[in-house]
């Protein structure tokens, strides 16, 4: 893969209150919930096809970075989660089967719906369709990344800021899980690596009552402003305040799903949410 400059892939905040699902009616609440339920998908889909954190990582930016360009509307949210996981499986060099992938989210479907765990039928029409659309989608996300999909993330700075800072080695977990936590924010679409990376190791000092070097200011040396960091704790502040994200039927173009009452229903609820 050719790597180039990824700057174009960080949006100002007035871009993202004009997001196109913005535009599509969806309000500031239900966006936030639906990018939080997304990545909540991502993270223990991978957990359960025992991916490395660097591929959920990889995949919960990849999953922002799109939603920064299509509408919920248009990409139903699970749709979109699945071939996240399975495009970034492949970018990490952790490659899993679509019909992998496909069988844990029937399976994360099945325990989120409260339904019996049936068995997925990979001969069925069914699991063709999903199939399909899964390649699909992955397709739309390459398309609309440009094919260009290079990320990097702030968990690899966090050692090395510790290391020269020289404070303690609890402080690079705390730091490790708030980068983590990150990911389910639009952190990653806002503000480079660097920045996070600074934002997750003051909050875990903060946590912890580690004092940090103000004289000079220690982020200077990290290219990072303070504003940066005090809104990368702002929002990891919000993100915590928020009770667990439910799914929201807002897309029009069908339900990804796996069970025939779990679309009955939610046909029901988008049709009424829509209307």
């Amino acid at each position: 893969m050719i790597y180039t400059a990824i700057d174009n892939f960080y949006l100002t905040d007035e871009q993202l209150k004009n997001s196109p699902s913005r535009k599509d009616g969806i309000d500031e609440a239900t966006e936030t919930t639906l990018r939080i339920y997304g990545c909540d998908l991502i993270q223990e889909s991978g957990i359960l096809l025992r991916l490395p954190q660097a591929v959920m990582a990889t995949g919960q930016v990849l999953f922002h970075r799109f939603y920064c360009k299509k509408s919920l509307t248009k990409f139903h949210v699970k749709k979109v989660a699945a071939s996240c996981v399975w495009l970034a499986s492949k970018l990490e060099e952790s490659p899993r089967k679509a019909r992998q992938v496909l069988i844990v989210f029937h399976r994360m479907e099945c325990r989120r719906e409260n339904l019996p765990i049936e068995h997925l039928d990979l001969s069925s029409k069914k699991y063709i369709e999903l199939k399909t659309e899964l390649s699909r989608t992955e397709r739309h996300i390459l398309k609309e990344m440009g094919f260009i999909c290079h990320v990097e993330h702030p968990h690899k700075f966090i050692s090395n800021y510790l290391a020269a800072l020289g404070n303690p080695t609890e402080l690079r977990q705390e730091a490790w899980n708030l980068a983590n936590d990150s990911l389910r924010t639009t952190l990653c679409v806002r503000f480079k690596s660097e920045v996070v990376a600074c934002g997750v190791v003051y909050a875990a000092a903060r946590r912890f009552q580690v004092p940090l070097p103000e004289n000079p200011p220690w982020w200077k040396a990290f290219d990072a402003e303070k504003s940066g960091i005090v809104e990368v704790c702002k929002v990891l502040a919000h993100l915590y305040s928020l009770p667990k994200a439910q799914y929201i039927p807002v897309c029009k173009d069908g339900e990804f799903t796996f069970s025939n009452k779990s679309l009955h229903s939610q046909s029901k609820v988008v049709t009424k949410f829509l209307l």
